[in-house]
């Protein structure tokens, strides 16, 4: 932890930041307005110096508005002294009257891809804690210096013009927006903001290793940074929202999501917009979205596929953990089977007690509609492809002519959709309502899960993939009227 009493590379850097006063700060936050009488807002915090000084200025913005912030940590687990380090940020920020909890990231942590796979499990604890919690509003302390590395580091990797204009200081998670209210402000002003408080920060150490690439980009460019955005393209944040208003036009006119997690693309509709980068981030986007993904596949893979699927109507390949079938004038998107873990999800009773959801492959949820009392044998979750009747003609005909768009789909997606399961079979299959299952599986002759007398349980499946169809609206902000404290 740093001293704000002894001279380190921070503190120097620190002479020629200003700290951020109530009134910077309102000029900032306000630019997300409109908020909830009484505001509640969830910040998350580290202990660094970004999030430190975030808490501190939301705090007091929140409480003159009659609010209040609920500061979040993740212990990620990755360092011995972590859980210390998340102790002693709530300890500090208590002593300024700031509620505070730890989200630990449990589990088997990964060997590759560390800060891509802790990125995305800090924001899923991070959302699913604001879900549980009603709150709407979750502020990030990514600043300009932040800004400028990412801009350079996708230069590095050659860009197309959506990522010219960087991140987006609004962005919208499963259950809460995610602001970004400082990538306008230097990191050296929020050092001296806290340095003006007398307020002690926690430096991570990771943020010095080389064998990351945000550090060796960061040391590459040298960066010093003064509270303005010269180094960020003048035309990038015009060029992103007009290429954003383009792309969600085309995927409003060709794409349909069933709520079976397929998605059927109109191939007139797609190949309509002249623009390729246009048609490879709407492609890239329904891919992404299907397959449960971070991110889309790489613009290359994405122009070989349009053109694939261009030439040739009956076009059948995978990208993306997803296979990409063309029939006609349409494409069906759908999961692939064979990139899917295929061994069944036990539910934990707890679970089917308390009504809680459960989420399968990133893509699906399911949740008890009542508490029930599951069967001694337990219930599980798998793909529609480990169900017996499910190879059969008369099971797949039956499907076909009681769910009406289900006729039209290539049987490996019906393989891919998801089921619920217990010792005696099938009890429902995401996307579908039970009594048509019931209907299906009486047409072919079937036991249906109505007739096992207790055994009946009423659930709701829901698709939510981890990033939606579209996420348009990037949004700049101002500097700061005044950074003088």
């Amino acid at each position: 932890m740093s001293n704000p009493d002894k001279p380190t590379t921070d503190d120097r850097a620190a002479s020629d930041g200003t700290p951020l006063d109530a009134v910077a700060f309102a000029h900032l936050i306000d630019g997300f307005a409109p908020f909830e009488t009484a505001p509640v807002l969830a910040v998350a915090v580290s202990g660094g110096a970004d999030s430190m000084a975030l808490a501190l200025l939301a705090h007091e913005w929140a409480q003159t508005r009659g609010g209040k912030i609920v500061a979040m940590t993740v212990d990620h687990g990755l360092r011995s002294d972590s859980a210390h380090e998340a102790k002693w940020v709530g300890q500090a920020l208590r002593t300024h009257g700031i509620d505070h909890i730890v989200l630990p990231w449990l589990g088997d942590k990964p060997r590759g891809a560390v800060q891509e796979r802790a990125r995305i499990a800090r924001y899923d604890l991070l959302d699913q804690a604001c879900a549980t919690r009603g709150i709407l509003h979750l502020l990030v302390a990514h600043h300009l210096d932040d800004q400028i590395e990412t801009i350079a580091m996708r230069s590095s990797h050659g860009t197309k013009p959506m990522g010219r204009a960087g991140m987006s200081s609004r962005r919208f998670l499963k259950s809460v927006r995610l602001l970004r209210p400082f990538l306008s402000v230097a990191k050296n002003d929020l050092i001296a903001t806290l340095k003006a408080r007398r307020q002690d920060w926690v430096e991570d150490p990771s943020n010095q290793n080389p064998k990351f690439e945000r550090v060796r980009i960061r040391k590459d460019i040298r960066i010093t940074v003064a509270a303005d955005q010269e180094n960020i393209p003048s035309d990038a944040v015009e060029t992103r929202l007009a290429l954003e208003e383009t792309i969600a036009n085309v995927l409003a006119r060709s794409v349909m999501i069933l709520p079976v997690g397929v998605a059927v693309v109109d191939t007139a509709g797609m190949y309509r917009s002249q623009d390729r980068d246009v048609r490879c981030y709407a492609l890239g986007q329904v891919i992404r979205t299907i397959g449960g993904a971070a991110y889309m596949p790489s613009f290359d893979a994405l122009a070989n596929l349009l053109d694939a699927t261009y030439n040739d109507a009956s076009h059948r390949s995978s990208l993306g953990g997803c296979i990409i079938h063309r029939k006609s004038d349409r494409i069906y998107i759908f999961r692939e089977v064979g990139r899917m873990d295929k061994t069944p999800m036990v539910i934990d009773p707890d679970v089917l007690r308390s009504g809680r959801c459960v989420r399968w492959d990133n893509r699906f949820e399911w949740a008890a509609l009542s508490p029930v009392l599951p069967p001694l044998a337990g219930i599980w979750i798998g793909p529609l492809v480990l169900c017996d009747v499910f190879h059969t003609k008369a099971f797949r005909a039956a499907f076909g002519e009681i769910v009406g768009f289900i006729a039209d789909l290539p049987r490996a997606a019906l393989a891919s959709m998801p089921a619920l399961y217990d010792k005696e079979g099938l009890r429902s299959v995401g996307g579908l309502e039970v009594s048509a299952l019931s209907d299906v599986l009486s047409a072919a002759g079937c036991v249906t899960p109505q007739s096992r007398g207790g055994n009946a349980i009423d659930g709701r499946w829901r698709f939510a993939p981890h990033t939606p169809l579209w996420e348009s609206g990037f949004k700049s902000l101002p500097k700061p009227v005044s950074l003088l404290a």
